[in-house]
């Protein structure tokens, strides 16, 4: 009974050791061609960053960032990347080298250089795509003459898309100019009095206090 029971343990944790490394492997390899090879991150704002492929739950207007880096192997006459989703448009680049589907393209690129790109992104306020996955794909090609050429494509993420809007979203959009119109008039000039005042009420009650002390 004991050989039985210790028996069962071992496989157990034999099991969970190679889950763990199967979940390690993953997640460190990135996506690569005998030219090059890419990795992707994903995170939400201010949260940590995960790696390529993330699966998280998103809202009609949320923002996001990713982050890719890309390392040349071999000399390159040139090379592309782009942000490429299937279908009903999803996504939006509010900050970044180049928008949805449009090509950046370095030329005359030398073995060993790698390229670090960040986009700051959200979902569209108003895609009709919801209650479903979407992924954002990254396309990289790697040509090193015209003939010559390699490609690697993988999804940064596969998002499920909530039909709700994300509740800053809703915020910004009603208040924004209403807050910041409302800071401008009214901080700097009442602030600055207020000290003023402040300061005034301190050196009168000081004066006051020294007289009746006399």
């Amino acid at each position: 009974m004991k050989n039985d029971t210790m028996s069962n343990l071992i496989r157990i944790f034999f099991l969970l050791s190679l889950l763990g490394i199967l979940c390690v492997s993953s997640i460190g390899s990135p996506s690569e061609c005998d030219y090059g090879s890419a990795q992707a991150w994903f995170r939400l704002s201010d949260g940590p960053w995960e790696n390529a492929t993330a699966h998280p739950v998103l809202k009609r207007g949320e923002p996001f960032e990713i982050k890719l880096i890309i390392t040349v192997k071999t000399e390159l006459q040139q090379f592309f990347v782009k942000l490429h989703e299937f279908g009903t448009p999803v996504y939006e680049v509010i900050n970044g080298p180049m928008r949805m589907e449009q090509l950046l393209e370095y030329k005359q690129v030398t073995a060993g250089r790698c390229f670090t790109y960040t986009w700051r992104m959200k979902v569209r306020s108003q895609t009709t795509w919801v209650n479903g996955f979407a992924p954002l794909e990254v396309f990289v090609q790697f040509n090193k003459n015209d003939t010559d050429e390699m490609r690697i494509s993988f999804d940064v993420i596969t998002a499920f898309i909530l039909d709700q809007q994300w509740e800053q979203d809703q915020y910004y959009n009603g208040t924004e100019s209403m807050l910041s119109s409302e800071v401008k008039q009214n901080s700097p000039p009442y602030i600055l009095f207020g000290v003023f005042t402040v300061i005034l009420v301190i050196i009168g009650i000081s004066f006051i206090i020294k007289k009746l002390t006399k």
